[in-house]
C-alpha cells in the first residue's frame, strides 16, 4: 500500500565560531559524512546538508567552537 502525505526530514544548522576554532581538525576527522573542510587553518562546514546530527563534531571540539541546531 502506498502512503500519501508529507515526508519529514531532519535538517541541521552547523556553525563554527571562527574566534574559538583552533584548527585542530577533530571535527573534520570524526565526521563520517564529510561536512567539514579545513580552510585557512579553520574548520568550515561546507556540506551541511550531509549532516546526520550525531553531534560527534560538537563533542570532540576542545574549544566548543562547533554548534549544531536542528531546524
Amino acid at each position: 500500500m502506498r502512503r500519501h502525505g508529507p515526508i519529514e526530514y531532519e535538517i541541521f544548522l552547523i556553525g563554527v565560531d571562527e574566534t574559538r576554532c583552533e584548527g585542530c581538525r577533530r571535527c573534520a576527522d570524526i565526521c563520517t559524512t564529510d561536512v567539514f573542510e579545513m580552510r585557512s587553518g579553520l574548520a568550515v562546514p561546507v556540506r551541511p546538508e550531509n549532516c546526520l546530527g550525531c553531534k560527534g563534531c560538537v563533542e570532540v571540539c576542545p574549544t566548543q567552537a562547533v554548534s549544531l541546531t536542528e531546524i
